[in-house]
């Protein structure tokens, strides 16, 4: 299996995600109890800024891009994140920090924004779920 980050850059970026995804449930619920729900499919405000600086695009074109890449292991009947999602409900996040990082370097980035990247695009899919990425973005 190709890996593109370390063991320890994984579990940094794995907890940054349930960081992130925990912070995202906390403003959630904050702002139901305020009469103020969040849109179903709306995209975070902080990840979505994250992909813009980043790629220097909107982050809904972005994901698009993102969604033809990941196709295979995301929103194909079969794939790796795609079956574990449809048996939990969740995703692995190790699974998720290397095909995301594939088909983000398959798209041409590296380094430091390639770890940035893979987890604010983790973040957005887990958030709004596969099946609604798939949907919206493919």
């Amino acid at each position: 299996m190709t890996t593109i980050f370390t063991p320890e850059e994984i579990t940094t970026l794995s907890s940054e995600i349930d960081n992130q995804l925990s912070e995202l449930r906390t403003r959630s619920v904050s702002d139901s109890k305020e009469g103020e729900p969040e849109e179903a499919n709306a995209l975070p405000v902080k990840q979505s800024q994250t992909i813009e600086q980043i790629t220097k695009e909107k982050p809904e074109s972005f994901l698009k891009k993102f969604a033809r890449a990941a196709k295979s292991d995301l929103c194909q009947e079969g794939g790796v994140l795609n079956t574990q999602w449809k048996k939990w409900a969740d995703l692995n996040n190790k699974d998720v920090i290397d095909k995301f990082g594939i088909a983000l370097v398959a798209l041409g980035f590296s380094g430091n924004m390639l770890q940035i990247l893979v987890v604010a695009v983790a973040v957005i899919v887990i958030h709004i779920g596969v099946k609604a990425f798939c949907e919206n973005y493919s």
